[in-house]
């Protein structure tokens, strides 16, 4: 992640701004050396509001890691098994 200062950010904003929505590029505003902000696109912010929304949920982030540990072990079942016992 940059680090800019508040004047550098504001003279080149429609730069930025396009560098923050195309490549997903964070931005840390600084005001007189210090962070004050951070400048991430839309879709980076929603993504982090539905992670924090989902291990919200009581239990989300143990099942999360029981399921890790249990795909590492190669319990799982493929799309193609799935496709297959259900006739789809």
């Amino acid at each position: 992640m940059d680090t800019i200062a508040i004047s550098d950010f504001r003279a080149n904003l429609p730069n930025l701004i396009n560098q923050v929505n195309e490549g997903l590029k964070r931005f840390i505003v600084t005001v007189s050396g210090r962070p004050k902000a951070v400048v991430i696109s839309i879709d980076e912010l929603e993504s982090l509001e539905e992670t924090a929304e989902i291990l919200s949920i009581p239990g989300a982030l143990e099942s999360i890691k029981k399921s890790q540990e249990e795909i590492h072990k190669g319990k799982f079942t493929t799309l193609e098994q799935v496709k297959k016992k259900y006739n789809l």
